[in-house]
């Protein structure tokens, strides 16, 4: 059960008044009756403390868990992926159209899409735990669930740190601390390995796209742009008013990206990328040969294989 914290945990009020009572009760009795009822006091206490453990989601709110989550249904690939990462496959009983990964996710029921989820599957489903996205789904749908009282939690990680306490959150949410935190140590050795390999080299401009028709690019304070800055590069686009900015065909030139970025899923074959758009002929990294795909599930999803990104994209920008 996950319920809404209230109230404060006083560890040595609470350990005073129960030895009072036991004082009183026991007052008389044998050591060994002593010793008993002091060993069942110490387990009541630590599951009383187990209890009060709390959990604070990416919306500043607090959770509590009396037990770790059974029935848990994920609203965005990102968690799908990190759920199964940290060993809690086995509790996701529901999870988007566009769950692709693991394999094991596949196979789970769906509940409809990331922007349009089947709220009454959902309730069909007697979830103890609804994990979403505040950045992929929409404040509408979050609502309506909030207004069923359903237990929802809500990840928004725009950088691998954010990503690190998504990860220890579902941790304790599910019961899988231990290995949330061997996930988090592992991903952290990669990070600093490939940060550390990049410095003193030349960083480039880069244009990622994300979106071909119309032109969309990755802008600032986003995801993708936080891995750019890690690998090595320096996103164009970061200044743009927008996270994810649509741009002409013009401004795409006037910014001559040394290396130019483009999501696998907006297209088929490279080949045909510079005669979509003749103009960019003229744009250094289509010149010197240096526009590259990158895999759109891996390198868009901020969880576990975020590190597999970051590793693509440094090689990417430095080869």
């Amino acid at each position: 059960m996950i319920i809404l914290f209230e109230g404060k945990v006083n560890r040595d009020n609470f350990i005073f008044l129960a030895f009072r009572h036991e004082e009183r009760y026991i007052l008389g009795k044998s050591s060994m009756s002593l010793l008993l009822r002091s060993l069942i006091l110490l387990i009541t206490f630590c599951t009383f403390v187990h209890a009060q453990e709390l959990v604070v989601d990416d919306r500043g709110e607090a959770l509590q868990i009396s037990q770790p989550a059974r029935r848990i249904v994920s609203l965005t690939p990102s968690v799908t992926e990190t759920l199964f990462a940290i060993g809690a496959g086995d509790q996701v009983i529901g999870v988007t159209d566009y769950c692709n990964y693991p394999e094991d996710a596949k196979a789970k029921q769906k509940v409809g899409g990331v922007i349009n989820p089947n709220i009454e599957a959902i309730v069909a489903l007697e979830p103890d735990l609804i994990v979403l996205s505040m950045e992929g789904n929409v404040r509408e749908d979050f609502t309506k669930m909030k207004q069923l009282h359903l237990p929802l939690f809500a990840t928004n990680p725009r950088t691998l740190p954010g990503i690190h306490k998504s990860l220890l959150d579902l941790g304790i949410l599910t019961g899988h601390k231990v290995e949330a935190q061997s996930v988090v140590a592992s991903m952290r050795w990669q990070e600093d390995s490939i940060v550390a390999l990049g410095k003193g080299w030349k960083k480039k401009g880069i244009i990622l796209l994300v979106s071909l028709q119309p032109i969309i690019v990755a802008g600032g304070g986003t995801f993708l742009d936080h891995l750019i800055s890690l690998a090595g590069g320096v996103n164009l686009a970061s200044d743009a008013p927008t996270s994810y900015p649509a741009l002409s065909r013009e401004a795409i030139v006037s910014y001559r990206p040394e290396v130019m970025i483009v999501m696998s899923d907006a297209i088929g074959d490279l080949s045909s990328f510079s005669s979509m758009y003749p103009e960019w002929k003229y744009v250094p990294a289509v010149q010197n040969g240096k526009v590259f795909s990158i895999d759109s599930d891996i390198s868009s999803r901020p969880g576990p294989r975020a590190v597999e990104a970051l590793e693509k994209l440094f090689s990417i920008i430095h080869q």
